[in-house]
């Protein structure tokens, strides 16, 4: 038997090994050599990280069944040890990082477990007290230099976890449980020698001192266990005696009042005005207010949980409330309200939302601080202009919706609450509407428009309803692949007349695909197992849509056996042509875990069909953990010889998992051009950031007239190493807005204002001291739709002069801007700009959104997926290759000049340098205000346009695209409203970065993504048992964290992690699933959670906390990771939620009793939004009475008819079978848009 996936052997080895004539390495001990060998060994294998060294006498005489074998392992690749504790309780979790293991092969102390290193399997250790709680998580020589990396738990007397220790790298490798983890072990790695000052450097590389490795958690002394106080790692964040002034989050809990509000606010005012949604007879939903009662809740009628961040401090004084945040929940668990205060100028600001919800609980209304909804009703214009509407039908699914600054929107259903039709305002004007065909299993098969719609949005939901529902209409529900139809497809689906333009066109399960370009198709190599897979898609150019013909262009995948994208041909747009000849083919090979080894890019032209233009070879390296340690890439043009393959970047991590250091191009794998270092606080937040050409450091609270303890940035200095010559401070207000930015050099921001809705009304810009912007903002009445900007110096020197007005069309995005001599903006459907007047510029986008080429006059630009040409339309070149690091430059026929781009901490291009004249050439250098504006440029190679959060700047616009769309920074304001405009509903639309921009970044123009409804519904019922259903939206299982899928037979927790990565952004998700009807363990588990005994509860609480820290340890900061389940697994995903304080979807879930909060310490606040199908039994009444109502937000979908209604209220036993079907998973995925 032979072991076929070893660490493959260097050449200056492999001839080690053939000397002995031994090639391949039998399943016998391997002993590792740390000293010379002499005399005679005995038969086996012997390996050293190093060297070996055969000292005289040695000797072996090899025969029939005994042999030798002498190697040199990757000294990455360590000996695999463990000796776990045998009078512990634990579970060892052994996840392989290379095929062809058996189960034996991962059991400790099985016969070849000591064959096996770090590089070849994954292990980590949970040991458990006597009821199951965690006490230490061990991931076994996890640390980058082999050690074991431990998570130690301790809890208080009452079972709570009322302190949360860090991670740290213990001083053994072998997976045994550390009796010194609470004392020597973690003390020994963050404040060794026991005398370190808190958040300095320590020796020991990238790791700060820090005697408070903890955070403490203090509880208010109830049986509810609630949160009153959290500090965090750290001296300055530890909870101090009176809990009013130390720098910890603190929380208030109680219940509104009648008093009146006041600017003083000694009245401690928590009044809330009681708004109600009556709904009409068309569904539409009127807003009004009061009741009988007064227009006031009654005193005591809501739940206020009251927020204070770690820079609140209790002055004793009316201010006392700036800078908290109150949330107002009713008795069903709704948010009716939330509130913020800041105190200015001597007066206390409170700025409210309000959520009104109609009479079956749907959010019919969104009223925004600006409505100024505290004191009277808002007008229907306010209504219109700044807040948030909702209708829906008597099936309760959403028809129409208006976002502030935009018009009204409406969707059409079909029978299965499948979107099918929508429209807004403009495509109103044109009597157009937008489309979706579906195939039988919800997957998007085709997208596009159709003109000639003059109907109301209810008469044509009665056509489409009436139609569906005869089958002499010949309209079906779905799309079915026919080869003889158009497009492949049937065309029954709504809609299927001759006017229907069709934007996108997918096809899933195969390659029997009508027109697919000969040269796109492949059979060898690839696999068949593609049923639901999307295989092929076809996109229009948005610019060509008019046309009779409009240009579409080709996408085609192949896939391997595990369904991971192994092949992709992209045809792409160069020149304005669609040539089957214009096209990239992307190779992909992975590793084991599924990481991204090799990506093999061919770019071709018309200009040969046979030979790329351009071929690029990436290719990447990781360590033991997964972590990614080089990227090396290596580009040919044509049939030239290839250039150099130069390492990029290679990274060195410091024991807690977090980036250490960065070195920047080498091509002897030794020697770098620039070596950056990064250093981080007790809390993980960036410090440092340090290369001999640009250096960082920023101060939160150890530097500053105002420090900041919450995560905003005080002082940031910046220059060259050991010389940080440049200085800004900054200050905010008790909403963490910026209100001053003033810098040493006198390029100033200051006098920033804000009003209600967080849109900038005053700026000042200083440049070397001399005013040359100063700037009023004048907003339409009630609306956050900026019309002039006033200039108040009379000087030249700014980018403001005069005033400047402006103009925007019924979707909110600006049409005119006279100060850049902008006259015109027509959009596409996606909103995104087409052709821009005064400025001679025309956009071409794709249906996806994709840009694909800009014309500035007769000057061409064309983008291929970070290969970009300029010339003229006639002709044109490539002028770089854009690299993870930076670009490529062609420097000759055959080889290219490497530019690197040093980045701050907003990852905004700081210093450009060269590789081409052998060392690292300064290139550029561009600094910038703090709202993004340049102040400096310094060019002396082809400028790089890619600097403000590395989005392209327009030079002839002064705008950056960030993709979604323009963002202006001489005016710190988007140009379009926000799409995902709804999950910020407290912020104006074109609000930039919630206005802090030291410490967000917006990295494609729209909100952060997590994954929507449906998304969630589709991974719960995959982990529920449904394997026919198909993941969307890219998500795809993860090996972080155990992987998929983690199923423990002594529990029956059966949960899985999923991750997907948008635009260079990963994210996860956590999924628990309901109960197994024919498994005894999950009944016990429903009967005892209520109770707090459920080992399985414990469980899932205790692996989302290990995986919380796990993401929180990937590279740079946090990552986003959501809490999914269904049922029973939905309340487990609360628990999980409010264990870790992440957010969570649930559907139908189970309500959590009080006695397991208390037990499992779940004393996070966190956003859970449950969605309850009508009528499942879960949300009956009874379950709310006794306390087990599920946990968040409720959301209701699906419809309950007068009948069913009745027949629940006369029978039991149809109201228990009803409510069973619709707590039933078909029934939710019916349900769930």
């Amino acid at each position: 038997m032979t072991i076929k996936h070893l660490y493959k052997i260097p050449v200056r080895n492999l001839l080690f090994s053939l000397f002995f004539l031994l090639p391949e390495i039998g399943l016998q001990a391997q002993t590792q050599i740390t000293s010379p060998m002499t005399g005679i060994p005995a038969a086996g294998s012997y390996f050293s990280y190093n060297s070996i060294t055969l000292s005289p006498g040695f000797s072996f005489t090899a025969s029939s069944g005994s042999s030798l074998s002498l190697y040199i392992a990757n000294p990455d690749c360590q000996k695999l040890v463990n000796s776990f504790n045998q009078n512990q309780n634990y579970i060892v979790t052994s996840t392989p990082r290379v095929g062809g293991m058996q189960t034996v092969d991962v059991t400790p102390n099985s016969g070849d477990f000591a064959n096996r290193t770090t590089c070849e399997l994954m292990q980590a250790v949970q040991y458990f007290d006597g009821l199951g709680r965690p006490l230490q998580m061990v991931q076994v020589q996890g640390s980058p230099l082999n050690k074991d990396v431990v998570q130690p738990f301790a809890y208080d007397q009452f079972g709570r976890e009322a302190i949360k220790y860090l991670p740290y790298a213990a001083t053994t490798a072998d997976g045994s449980y550390k009796t010194d983890a609470l004392s020597t072990g973690i003390n020994s790695f963050y404040n060794p020698g026991g005398s370190g000052v808190s958040g300095t450097q320590q020796s020991l590389g990238g790791i700060v001192y820090n005697p408070n490795p903890y955070s403490v958690t203090n509880f208010e002394p109830s049986p509810l266990n609630r949160v009153v106080e959290k500090g965090a790692a750290g001296a300055p964040w530890q909870p101090v005696a009176g809990n009013t002034t130390g720098h910890t989050a603190k929380m208030v809990y109680t219940t509104n009042n009648l008093n009146a509000f006041s600017l003083s606010d000694t009245s401690i005012s928590m009044r809330v005005t009681l708004y109600n949604a009556t709904i009409n007879s068309d569904q539409s939903r009127t807003l009004t207010i009061g009741n009988s009662a007064g227009n006031y809740y009654l005193a005591g009628q809501l739940y206020v949980t009251v927020s204070k961040d770690e820079n609140w401090k209790d002055t004793g004084l009316g201010n006392s409330r700036g800078g908290t945040m109150e949330e107002y929940k009713d008795i069903e668990g709704h948010v009716v309200l939330k509130r913020t205060f800041n105190y200015t100028g001597g007066t206390l600001q409170m700025l409210s939302t309000y959520y009104v919800y109609d009479d079956v609980g749907n959010l019919a209304f969104v009223l925004p601080p600006g409505s100024n909804a505290d004191n009277a009703l808002p007008a229907q214009t306010t209504q219109d202009n700044l807040c948030y509407q909702y209708r829906y039908d008597e099936w309760n699914r959403l028809t129409q919706k208006k976002i502030p600054g935009k018009g009204w929107e409406w969707m059409v259903y079909n029978l299965l609450d499948q979107v099918i039709f929508s429209q807004d305002s403009l495509q109103r004007i044109r009597q157009e509407v937008s489309f979706t065909k579906y195939d039988a299993f919800g997957k998007v098969v085709m997208t596009g428009i159709e003109g000639g719609h003059t109907q109301t949005r209810a008469d044509f939901q009665d056509y489409v309803t009436s139609s569906l529902k005869n089958p002499a209409s010949g309209f079906t529900e779905w799309e079915i692949r026919n080869a003889a139809g158009p497009n492949g497809y049937t065309n029954t689906a709504f809609p299927n007349g001759p006017s229907i333009v069709k934007l996108i066109i997918n096809y899933y399960d195969d390659y029997n695909i009508p027109k697919l370009p000969i040269g796109y198709k492949v059979t060898n190599g690839v696999s068949t197992m593609t049923k639901g897979l999307l295989t092929a898609s076809l996109t229009a150019v948005l610019n060509t849509i008019n046309n009779p013909n409009p240009d579409m262009l080709w996408d085609v995948n192949y896939y391997d056996d595990k369904g991971r994208n192994i092949r992709s041909y992209k045809q792409h747009y160069l020149g304005a042509k669609v040539d089957t000849a214009n096209f990239d083919v992307v190779l992909n090979t992975y590793n084991f875990n599924d990481q991204v080894t090799i990506t093999n890019r061919r770019h071709f032209t018309n200009a040969s069909t046979s030979t790329p233009k351009l071929t690029i070879i990436n290719q990447y390296s990781y360590d033991h953990m997964g972590r990614k340690l080089t990227t090396r890439e290596q580009i040919q043009n044509g049939t030239q010889a290839a250039d150099v393959n130069p390492i990029l970047s290679k990274v060195d991590y410091n024991e807690l998992g977090q980036v250490w250091k960065k070195h920047l191009h080498s091509t002897d794998s030794t020697t770098f051009k620039q070596d950056i270092t990064y250093g981080y606080n007790e809390r993980g937040w960036l410090l440092t950031s340090s290369a001999p050409l640009f250096a960082e450091q920023l101060y939160y609270n150890t530097s500053g007239i105002t420090k900041q303890y919450n995560g905003n940035i005080a002082n940031q200095y910046w220059g060259t190493a050991g010389n940080l010559n440049n200085h800004y401070s900054y200050y905010y207000d008790q909403l963490n807005r910026l209100t001053s930015a003033g810098a040493t050099t006198g390029n100033n921001e200051t006098g920033i204002a804000y009003d209600m809705m967080g849109n900038i009304t005053a700026l000042k810009r200083d440049k070397a001291n001399i005013t040359v912007d100063q700037l009023s903002y004048t907003y339409a009445a009630g609306t956050n739709t900026l019309q002039s900007v006033t200039d108040a110096t009379t000087n030249d020197y700014g980018q403001m002069h005069g005033t400047t007005s402006y103009t925007y069309d019924g979707n909110g995005n600006l049409t005119a801007d006279n100060s850049k001599g902008i006259t015109g903006i027509n959009y596409n459907l996606l909103d995104l700009p087409q052709a821009i007047t005064g400025k001679n510029t025309i956009y071409t986008y794709d249906a996806t959104g994709q840009k694909l080429s800009r014309l500035i006059n007769t000057a061409k630009t064309d983008y291929i997926s970070g290969i970009q040409y300029d010339g003229t339309s006639a002709s044109s070149a490539i002028t770089f290759i854009q690299t993870e690091e930076g670009r490529a430059l062609p420097k000759d026929a055959s080889t290219y000049n490497y530019e690197y781009s040093l980045t701050d901490h907003l990852g905004n291009s700081r210093v450009n340098f060269d590789t081409g004249m052998g060392t690292a050439r300064q290139v550029q250098v561009d600094d910038y205000y703090a709202f993004g504006m340049e102040i400096n440029t310094s060019v002396a190679s082809p400028k790089n346009e890619y600097l403000y959060n590395k989005k392209e700047l327009q030079e002839n616009l002064g705008l950056y695209d960030y993709g979604a769309r323009f963002y202006d920074p001489v005016i710190a304001r988007w140009t379009s409203i926000d799409p995902l405009a709804e999950t910020m509903r407290r912020y104006s639309p074109y609000n930039y970065v919630m206005d802090n921009p030291l410490r967000f970044i917006d990295p494609d123009g729209m909100a952060p993504f997590k994954p929507t409804p449906k998304e969630a519904q589709r991974m719960a019922a995959l982990i529920n048992g449904d394997r026919n259903t198909r993941l969307i939206g890219g998500w795809k299982p993860s090996h972080l964290g155990d992987g998929y899928e983690l199923n423990d037979p002594s529990t029956n927790l059966i949960s899985a992690t999923f991750e997907r990565t948008i635009k260079g952004k990963t994210e996860y998700a956590y999924v628990t699933a309901g109960t197994d009807p024919g498994t005894l363990k999950d009944y016990i588990t429903d009967l005892v959670q209520p109770l707090g005994l459920s080992k399985q509860y414990a469980e899932s609480v205790s692996f989302a906390r290990k995986l919380d820290n796990d993401v929180k340890n990937i590279g740079f900061g946090d990552r986003e990771l959501t809490f999914i389940g269904y049922s029973k697994g939905g309340g487990q995903a609360a628990a999980d939620a409010l264990a870790t304080g992440r957010d969570a979807i649930t559907f139908n879930a189970a309500g959590l009793g009080w006695l397991t909060k208390s037990r499992l310490q779940l004393n996070f606040d966190a956003k859970i939004d449950n969605y309850d199908v009508k009528g499942q039994i879960l949300g009956n009444f009874g379950f709310k009475v006794l306390g087990l109502g599920a946990e968040g937000t409720q959301h209701f979908v699906g419809s309950e008819s007068f009948f069913q209604k009745i027949m629940r209220a006369f029978s039991p036993v149809v109201g228990i079978l009803d409510g069973a079907k619709n707590h039933m998973m078909p029934e939710l995925e019916k349900n769930i848009n």
